[in-house]
């Protein structure tokens, strides 16, 4: 029984240790963090005591440096980034300190679909491939809106702006093209639709 104490208290004490050590590994501080307080609006904090100039790099996901600067570094520093005008993806901010250590740290840009301001609706009015759009805003914005029709392979086949738009009607007569499902796309500032017709 002695024996079997003996040898559980050596094995909790080097499971432990062993524990003890990951926890040291894990907890060394950090010197960058990014933190995303409101969408696409990122603080990059930079804790080094150290002072000389830091390198700092916006990449996309490609590798291309889209944003640089140089920050004097005084014991850290923290500099806000809006990222609001790129697309949505994953990009890497790179820092590359006075003594050459380079840190990285990812955030991911997202942007909320918007919702267009108008419905739309697409009649087959018969088997001629005569077909009416019905475009009507939800609000009273008067936008320019762009009508475009692809065909099947995604070949655009007519566009056409219509100034201000507020109610729209139209007959497309699609007998001179080849193919039998068409798509339009109804776009404005509010946002795009696609609606496929056959």
């Amino acid at each position: 029984m002695k024996r079997t104490t003996i040898f559980a208290v050596a094995l909790l004490l080097s499971v432990t240790s062993f524990a003890t050590g990951t926890l040291k590994k894990n907890d060394e501080p950090r010197t960058l963090a990014i933190a995303n307080n409101s969408e696409n609006q990122f603080k990059l904090v930079y804790l080094e005591k150290s002072s000389g100039t830091v390198n700092i790099y916006l990449k996309n996901e490609s590798g291309q440096v889209l944003h640089r600067a140089n920050v004097q570094n005084k014991e850290g520093f923290a500099q806000n980034f809006d990222l609001s005008s790129l697309p949505a993806g994953d990009y890497t901010f790179a820092v590359k300190s006075a003594s050459g250590t380079s840190l990285q740290e990812k955030v991911e840009v997202t942007h909320a679909e918007k919702q267009a301001n108008f419905n739309a609706d697409v009649l087959n009015v018969n088997d001629a491939k005569k077909f009416r759009l019905a475009v009507l805003n939800k609000d009273d914005q008067a936008l320019n809106t762009t009508i475009s029709i692809f065909d099947k392979n995604g070949n655009q086949i007519h566009t056409e702006t219509v100034d201000k738009l507020i109610g729209f009607r139209k007959m497309y007569d699609m007998a001179s093209v080849t193919d039998d499902s068409f798509t339009f796309e109804i776009k404005n500032s509010s946002g795009t639709k696609y609606i496929t017709a056959e």
